[in-house]
Order: C-alpha cells, then structure tokens, then sequence
C-alpha cells in the first residue's frame, strides 16, 4: 500500500465513570504516522492491580484495565475487560445511566482498534442516540460520541458522511466549552484531517495554523501538544508538495521532543518517522532508510516487537526496501510482518490486509508470480471492512493493477483500474492527486 499516504489521526473521548472526557490517542494502520493533538486534561490512570480476577473486579477496575490495555495494543484482552464491564454496568444501573452509556463508548473504540468498525459504528450510532435522548444534544458527551461516530465513517472513508458530523461537535464546543477547550482542539483537529483527506487544503489549513496558534498560547512552543499539532500541520504541508516546510516543522519537533521526552518516547519515534518520510519525497533515499531502520529499532526496544506501532514501523521499512533498497531484505521483513500481524491482529484486520499487500509488492517487483494470490487475499480482507471506495481498497487495487499491467494482462488490470476509477470518484474530489493519478493509470491501458 501507498507507504507515503497521510494517516488519519484520531482522538477517542473514551469516558471515565464521572469524568467529563478523557481523550486517548489510536492510530489506523497505514504508513505516515501522524502526531495527534492530544490534550490530557482527564488521564485514565490503570489500577494498581492489573492481576485481580475477574470475578474480584469491579465495573471501575475493569474500565480502567481495559483502558490500559487498549492503551498498551492488547486489544482482544481490552475487549473481554470493556464488554464484561459494560455487561454488569447495564444489569445493574440500566442502559441509559451515564456510566452504562461511557462503557458503551470504550467498548466501541476498541472494536474500531481491531478493524472491527461495522461492529463499532452500530454500537457507537447506539450510544449517541441514547446520550441525546439522556443528555441533550449539546452535553460533552454526547459530543464525544459524535466525535466517535465521525471517527468510525472517516476510517470507512465516508468522508461526506464524517464531515457535518465533525463540524456539528466543533462548532458546539467552540459554544459551549470555548474554542481553546481541549475537546475543542481535538475536534478541530480532526475536522482539519478530513478536509486535507479530501485535498481541500485551502480549507484545512487555516484550521491547522489555528490549531497552533491557539496550542502555543495554552501551552508554550516545547509543549507536546503544540509538537504535535505542528507536525500535523507538517503533515499536510507534505501532502500539498511543500516539502520543505514540512521538513523544517518536522527536524524541529524531532529536536524537541528527544531532548525533552527522550529518543525513545513514542511520541519521538513517531516525529522520526515523519521525518524519514519528508527524507524519502525529496528524493534522500539513504537518509530515509537509515530513519526508518532508528524508528524501527526504537520501537522494538520501547514497545515491544508485537506493538501496532512497531508493526507498522516494519511496514514502512518494507515500504521503502521494496522501492528503493533490498527487495531480499525486504521480502524477509514483509513475512515477519504478515506473520506477527496474523498473531496478533488476526488474518482479517485491515493492518495485517495492509501488510499482505506489501508482501505482494514486493513479490510483485521481484516477477513472482504469487503476488496476485496475495493482491486478491488482502483485498478480500478488506472488503470485508470497508467499501470499495475506501482509501485502502483503491490503494490495493492499484498496485494489484500495476502488477498485472507488468505481467502484461492488460485486460485483466484495465478491468481493476475500471473499478479503481469508480470507486475514486465515489469518494475523492476531481483535483484529489490519488484520484488524478489512479484516472491516469486508466488512461495508460486504453
């Protein structure tokens, strides 16, 4: 898949019993990894004592270990904790309590996690129907819920469908709660990301340089929330092919962050990563590699070799090796990845389809001829998840096209492109550069 497409970054307002928001940080699996404003006004902390059974657990202490968890990437054990507690939650105080509605919420966002978002969405839309009829439209939330649900359709790629979504809670929040509110922010933020998704980015960024501008006044230009909304504001400036810009935004937050949190923070690698890739658009290959391989090895020794993000990181460097390095090593690294990706996320998620692809690309430029069984398993998978107008979907179907264009079925990889084109202009703009480049793939097998 597309190694240099910009990742959806999100915020979850996964509730506390009580809280009025806590805000937590989940990344999809793809290949830019965005910093994400995440103000942390309301910290879920994990109970002291992670080995209470089960049946010695309260609802409390079952949230927050399942928060914890989730934080932690162990999602199918975060899920077990989130249900169970939303089950007694519901048997004991109804479906319609406060606290009954935040498991609701926390079970939902792990769901999503796992690739799960049918599942996620039909909770969520539950969730934010019974918050509106408890709550009241404009309660923090049940904004939070329609932050949530905006968040789901946006990972399905509805981007028509998020979009009003995302609007209706910022603009209530910058009403209720103050346009430099920490929830506001976050809404902003993710407002900002839809639009530079769709390549509006005349729209999206004067609401990144907002964003900024009101995060430096809150917090001060070291701050890690200003960090990250800057390198979101970078983020796009790489999308736009201001590539320069994007990479002095990006050595500086690199800068700041290993002498504040630490070369070895997440926060630090995921500016690293950011960086790796600015190094690669502007043609420093060497550069880049030797990023990636840092980000990669930092990630391993600070979160583990089964971490969505240390996965993702071999994914990037899979990504590159395949175009610009060692399509051997590249190969080895592309089956660890499948291999630890079915372990862990299961053979179905979209992050382990994403890595199946990249095996295929990989097979594909070595002219092994088993790429296209791999092309039609990751896209399979995905299917399964998302439409085929999907972002991911339409990556995979062009690098499947392009594979059979080089095997020289023409036919075969105009009848793909065919459903590439469509599924675009379902849900791309006409000036969006993946739609223009996937119509100009088209346009070569004609």
């Amino acid at each position: 898949m597309n190694a240099l497409r910009q990742l959806l970054a999100r915020a979850f307002l996964s509730l506390k019993s009580g809280d009025s928001g806590v805000i937590t940080t989940v990344v999809v699996s793809v290949i830019i990894l965005i910093a994400l404003v995440v103000p942390r006004f309301f910290k879920d902390e994990a109970p002291s004592s992670p080995s209470i059974a089960l049946a010695q657990m309260s609802p409390d202490e079952m949230q927050d270990q399942g928060l914890a968890l989730q934080d932690k990437g162990d999602y199918a054990a975060a899920e077990k904790l989130l249900r169970d507690c939303l089950s007694v939650r519901t048997k004991a105080l109804g479906p319609q309590h406060i606290d009954t509605l935040a498991a609701m919420n926390n079970l939902a966002n792990v769901l999503h996690d796992q690739g799960k978002n049918d599942d996620a969405l039909k909770l969520n839309r539950e969730c934010l129907e019974l918050r509106e009829q408890a709550l009241g439209r404009d309660h923090p939330h049940t904004l939070g819920c329609v932050n949530n649900l905006a968040l789901i359709l946006h990972a399905k790629g509805d981007y028509a469908g998020c979009e009003p979504l995302y609007r209706r809670a910022w603009e209530t929040l910058k009403r209720t709660k103050g346009p430099e509110d920490g929830d506001t922010l976050t809404v902003l933020n993710n407002l900002a990301n839809v639009l530079s998704d769709m390549a509006e980015y005349a729209a999206a960024e004067p609401l990144y340089r907002e964003l900024v501008a009101s995060l430096n006044k809150l917090f001060g230009p070291e701050n890690a929330n200003t960090l990250a909304g800057e390198g979101n504001l970078a983020n796009l400036l790489l999308r736009k092919g201001d590539y320069a810009a994007a990479g002095e935004i990006y050595v500086r937050c690199l800068e700041v962050r290993e002498r504040l949190q630490g070369a070895e923070h997440p926060e630090a690698l995921l500016a690293l990563n950011n960086l790796a890739t600015q190094r690669s658009k502007v043609g420093n290959y060497a550069e880049a590699e030797r990023l990636y391989r840092k980000c990669l090895a930092g990630r391993q020794k600070a979160l583990g070799a089964e971490h969505p993000q240390t996965l993702e990181s071999m994914d990037n460097l899979v990504w590159h090796l395949c175009r610009h390095g060692s399509l051997a090593e590249a190969e080895t690294l592309a089956r660890d990845s499948v291999a630890v990706h079915e372990r862990v996320l299961g053979k179905e998620h979209p992050a382990t389809c994403g890595s199946v692809s990249n095996l295929a690309d990989v097979l594909r430029e070595k002219g092994d001829a088993a790429a296209t069984g791999l092309y039609d398993r990751a896209l399979a998978g995905l299917r399964k998840t998302f439409a085929d107008s999907h972002p991911d979907v339409l990556a995979v179907l062009y690098e499947y096209s392009l594979c059979l264009q080089k095997q020289r079925r023409v036919s075969d990889a105009r009848r793909l492109a065919l459903q590439l084109v469509s599924g675009a202009k379902s849900s791309l703009p006409k000036n969006h550069p993946d739609r223009l480049k996937y119509e100009k793939h088209l346009q070569s097998l004609r």
